[in-house]
Order: structure tokens, then sequence, then C-alpha cells
């Protein structure tokens, strides 16, 4: 989740909170071994190492805490945890992200991704010694250069904070674009490159870098006195110009002579190689990488190293040292990683007959349970879902794209480590980047209505609904919730009430699964085609038929990407 060098300039320190119990490891950069390894029994993203050079801070995610790691030689030991308490008595959701400390080590600050605040705390005692607001989801922190100002982005709002540590309070409020994930404060005078050439600019002693991933850009400021900020240019991060949304860029990292700056795109599995040796980052190529990259750390004499999230399909996550590169290797994978994006499908012609009525079924309930209560079918032997949790199979069934919030918190939820309810006071920050497909809709002009999610009605009104006959709206998302039992019960009536409504003959209806299982149904008046049908089929490319049905543009890179299965509802040529 998280990388960061040692203070001895050797060693790489990791975060992994996964699925697994999380854990910090120490590796050996010369050799790529593992130097040491500790078990924590919570962690989430914060990661840094004390000036002295033998203390490392972890923050202790849901558990509401910081670690002290000692370290010596690679070899890891927790010295101390730091409960950081509150005024809620352990009956609040918490989640104690990123941990910073001032320029002498003797103070360190939290921050509580779910309360909205910083923890102060000093190293020395391990006492608290207070704590203060921040904007929604605090994500990131970095030390402004003065040392006396910390920069925080808001991870549910489209802004940064810049927060004075003397009396603890917000100084000012920096607009970015939406989902500011990872910052980076990057000194040495740049010109202003506004300028006119003729006529002398101004400098900046250092700039500011803001990755914004549900905007696709990065943000760049030049940081003058005060510290004051100036905006100096937002520039997008994705593959071409008329992408849709989903590339993500989640990290940001620097090279160890400061003059390259990394962007990991974690929706597209690349990494952006840029040139900040001036004021604005100039683009230098990309690096392919295995599966949501959540981390990138330039290492001595222009070695890189990255960690992903997903891995590669064999391994749950993966850290990748790769050596420094030259203009015609890194052109090469540049080459390869273009290569490696996926090309837009082209969208088939109009559906016939025409689909007036499109209902797309969530259940968490066995594939095989409903398989053959849905009559008259197409049953897609090839659906494979795109994700492990039902959190993130939700997510991208209804949003089109893998959100950095639930990639990043779905697998501590499935483990037990994060209660799912903490989820929803995260608020902005859950929301997908694209909007849902509903929202899509609704802005489309198109009638839409929502059960079971979203704040919609209870899924037994879509039944009721179909039941009475009445008309219906162009689009239905129904989730169905509760025991394998009574998902299948409520299922069967409504395939039943389904069947029997006056609209049925221009009507379909999606049944996907949310439990990790393969296969989906599609049944309705307007299939022509039915049976099992083979072929690889993803959530991306039910979102992509459902929109084609109608008349949407595809959402996101992934919807985009996703083949529409046309020939369900035309006879196969």
């Amino acid at each position: 989740m998280s990388t960061e060098p040692a203070s001895d300039g050797r060693h790489l320190l990791v975060l992994q909170a996964g699925h697994e119990s999380p854990s910090l490891i120490a590796v050996d950069t010369g050799s790529g071994t593992l130097a040491g390894r500790v078990e924590l029994a919570d962690a989430w993203l914060g990661l840094t190492a004390h000036p002295s050079g033998e203390k490392i801070y972890v923050g202790g995610g849901a558990r509401g805490s910081v670690w002290e790691v000692s370290i010596s030689r690679g070899s890891l030991r927790v010295a101390r945890e730091f409960p950081l308490g509150g005024d809620c008595h352990s009956q609040c959701d918490t989640l104690i992200g990123d941990v910073r400390l001032d320029k002498d080590g003797r103070l360190l600050y939290a921050l509580d991704l779910f309360r909205n605040r910083v923890v102060v705390v000093n190293t020395q005692s391990g006492l608290v010694l207070g704590e203060f607001r921040t904007g929604a989801a605090p994500y990131r922190a970095r030390l402004t250069p003065d040392a006396e100002h910390l920069v925080i982005s808001h991870w549910g709002e489209a802004s940064l904070g810049l927060y004075r540590l003397s009396d603890r309070r917000l100084v000012e409020r920096i607009p970015v674009g939406e989902h500011p994930t990872d910052i980076l404060i990057v000194e040495g005078s740049v010109d202003d490159p506004r300028a006119p050439e003729e006529t002398p600019g101004r400098s900046y002693p250092a700039r500011l870098f803001a990755a914004c991933a549900h905007s696709d850009n990065l943000w760049t400021f030049g940081i003058g006195a005060s510290p004051s900020f100036e905006f100096l240019d937002a520039r997008s991060v994705a593959p071409l110009p008329s992408s849709a949304l989903g590339s993500l860029p989640t990290a940001l990292g620097l090279s160890h002579d400061n003059r390259t700056l990394y962007i990991a795109n974690s929706g597209n599995n690349t990494i952006l190689v840029t040139g900040i040796g001036e004021a604005l980052p100039e683009p230098a190529g990309v690096i392919p990488t295995a599966w949501f990259p959540t981390a990138v750390t330039g290492l001595p004499d222009g070695a890189l190293a990255y960690a992903s999230g997903k891995g590669d399909g064999d391994h749950p996550g993966l850290l990748a040292l790769l050596p420094s590169l030259s203009e015609e290797q890194l052109e090469f994978l540049t080459a390869a990683a273009v290569a490696n994006l996926p090309a837009g499908e082209p969208t088939p012609s109009d559906p016939s007959p025409g689909v007036q009525h499109v209902a797309l079924i969530l259940s968490d309930a066995r594939g095989a349970a409903w398989r053959n209560m849905l009559e008259d079918s197409a049953y897609l032997n090839g659906y494979v879902p795109a994700a492990r949790g039902q959190l993130e199979q939700t997510a991208l069934l209804t949003g089109g794209m893998e959100s950095d919030f639930f990639e990043k918190l779905g697998p501590a939820t499935q483990a037990g480590r994060i209660h799912s309810r903490s989820l929803a006071v995260a608020g902005r920050a859950a929301l997908p980047a694209a909007g849902t497909i509903w929202s899509n809709a609704r802005q489309a002009g198109i009638e839409t209505d929502v059960y079971g999610l979203g704040g919609g009605l209870p899924a037994k009104a879509y039944i009721e609904r179909l039941d009475s006959g009445s008309d219906l709206p162009a689009l239905a998302v129904v989730r169905l919730a509760g025991s394998d039992a009574s998902q299948d019960e409520n299922l069967g009536l409504l395939a039943s009430a389904f069947k029997n409504h006056p609209r049925h003959a221009a009507s379909v209806l999606f049944v996907v699964p949310t439990a990790g299982k393969k296969g989906a149904a599609v049944t309705g008046g307007a299939l022509q085609v039915g049976g099992a049908i083979g072929g690889f089929a993803s959530s991306s490319a039910i979102l992509r038929t459902v929109g084609w049905l109608l008349g949407l543009r595809p959402m996101t890179q992934l919807v985009m990407a996703a083949k529409p299965l046309g020939e369900l509802f035309a006879p196969a040529p």
C-alpha cells in the first residue's frame, strides 16, 4: 500500500494492508532480498521514517493508534503502540492513515480519515498532545518547506488544506480536482512559466504537485513565501484527450535527484514518467506495471520501485525494483504500455426491437441457485467478476470502474479489520468518479428508479410495481439483499412478475451475481437469443450493453473498452 526509503539509504520500507494480516517489510534494494518483516494487528497507508534512522511510524488503521517500529540493518521490531483515543470511547468510527513527523522528529501528526481530524503525538513520551479538525477524509499530509505548516489532501473534497502547526488552524483551502490523493512538495527554484520571455518573471523556491484521481489530472502549484500557493497547471494524465474517466492517478513518487516525477495511474496499470526540471511537468514516457499500482519511489542511481496492490493474478501484491532506464528502454516500455491499453469497442447498430425498459439486478446469492429460475433467458457462461469482494463488484457494476476508495478499504473490510458501516461516513470520498449508471441516465433525461441501494426504495417495491402492471421507468437498478433463501425467493417473484408484465415484450432484465460467482443471466421479450452463451463477459460489458440500450455514452475507460453484448438482441450472422 505504501513505500518509503529507510533513512540508511539502503532499504525500502513497504507497508502491506490487504486481505492478509498487515505487515511492514524492509527490502535491501541492492540485492532485492527481504531484510526484515514484522506483522501488525492493523495498519493503513501511513508510513514514515524518523530522521534518526532508528525508528519508523505506521498508521494503525481502525485500531486507532500509531505503531513505532525499530529498525537496525533492515531488521524490524515493534517497539511501542501509541493509542490515540478521543472523545467517543470506542463507540465511533476511526481510521488512522497517513502519519507525518515535524522537522525534528519530536512531534507526529496522525490523520484520522473517518473522523476528519489530525492527532498530535509526542514521539518521546507517546502522549497525545491534542488534535485539530480537517476537511473531509484527510488522506495525505506533507510538511511545507518552512516546516511550520502541513498540506493535507482532502479525499472527500476537491481541495487541499494548509494548516498552521503553531495554532493548529486551517489558514487556506486550495481548490484542486476531484478526489485528491497523493501530494508531493519538491524544493528547488524554478521560474514562473507564465511570464513573457522578454520580461524576467518571479521564481518559486518549491512546488506542490497533487494527483486528483477522479478528474484524471495532475495539479501543479508554485510555492512562495508565507507560504503562498500560485496555481501553475492542471493537465490530464489520461491516455488520450478523448478518454473517458478511469486513469485514477493515486500515487506520486520522486526520483533521487528530484528531477523526475512519477505518477502511478492505478486505473491504467501504468506509471507516467515526467521531467520536472522546469516549472511544469513534461511527459517523458510510460512504464507498464502489474495490476493497480499503489506506490512509487525513486531509488539511488536512477532506479525505481513500485508497489502493485493487486499483483499479477498469481500473487495478490507485488513489489517491483527497476534499474535505471535509458531513453531507448523507456521508449520501448512506452510503446508496450500504449499497446496494452484496450481500444474502444465500436457500438453496435440500434437494438431491434427497440428496448423501452432495462433492469439491472444485483444479487449476492449463488449463481447456480438462480440460473434455472429465469425462463427464456440467455445464460452468460463466460461472465467473470473482475473483483474479489462484494463492495468492489457492486462499485464496478454501478460505477463502471475500480474506485481507489473501495480498492484500498475493501480488503480490510472483508478481513474484518474495518466495519462496513464505517465506509458510509466517508461521504463524497466513496462516490464513484464518473457517477453511477442511474445518475448518468438521469443527467441524460432518462427516467430511472433505484431499489435497495443508493438511498432508493426497498427491492420489494420493484416487485410490487411489476405485479401491479403499472408503467415502468426506462431504467431500474435493483439490489437484492438478505439470506440466499430470501434472495432466491425474491428473484423468483421478480422473474415471474417481469414475465407477466404488459411491457415484457420491449424489456430486458440483467441478473448479475456480486458474491464472486461466475455466470450472469439476461432475460426479457427484447432478447432474440437464448440458451447458454459462451465467450468472455465482464461487468464492464454488462454496463456497456445497458448504456447502449438506453442511448448513453460509455461512463469510463473500462466500459468504453468492453464489447457490447449486441448479439443477444439480433440474430447471429
